[in-house]
């Protein structure tokens, strides 16, 4: 029984220090990064088919608000479009990316792709000078 207590103790210190963890990582630069980063490889446009070597973070801008930072990313893409574009005719070429991500508090508030594409509501915004004869056709 003694044991069984010492055991349910340390257990509620791990936890608790590791919600602390992930607590704090939300209230820091590199923190909301990681999330920014996290969206954007997780977005259906990158995992169709981005190039994991040409992944970057270009830049980050503090905004006009607390915690608030907006996140330029780049990759390449092996097709044009956007989203998931697997039961679409899509053009082979090399497209490059570039994506913005505002977040706020550790919660992505926005999310364009190439000025044209909100990878949060997966929908294209203004086809218009799409890179790569990227639109919005091709999307599923």
């Amino acid at each position: 029984m003694k044991n069984t207590r010492k055991l349910l103790v340390i257990s509620v210190i791990i936890a608790l220090a590791l919600v602390a963890t992930f607590a704090v990582l939300n209230l820091t630069e590199d923190g909301n990064a990681l999330i920014a980063s996290n969206f954007v490889k997780n977005d259906a446009t990158y995992k169709f088919d981005g190039i994991p070597e040409t992944f970057k973070l270009t830049g980050t801008i503090p905004l006009n608000c607390t915690l608030c930072l907006e996140f330029h990313f780049e990759y390449q893409s092996r097709n044009s479009g956007y989203g998931d574009r697997k039961d679409a005719v899509v053009a082979t070429v090399i497209t490059n990316h570039k994506a913005k991500v505002v977040v706020e508090k550790g919660a992505i508030t926005s999310a364009m792709l190439d000025d044209i594409w909100d990878m949060k509501a997966q929908r294209l915004i203004d086809s218009r000078n799409s890179p790569g004869d990227a639109g919005g056709e091709m999307v599923r």
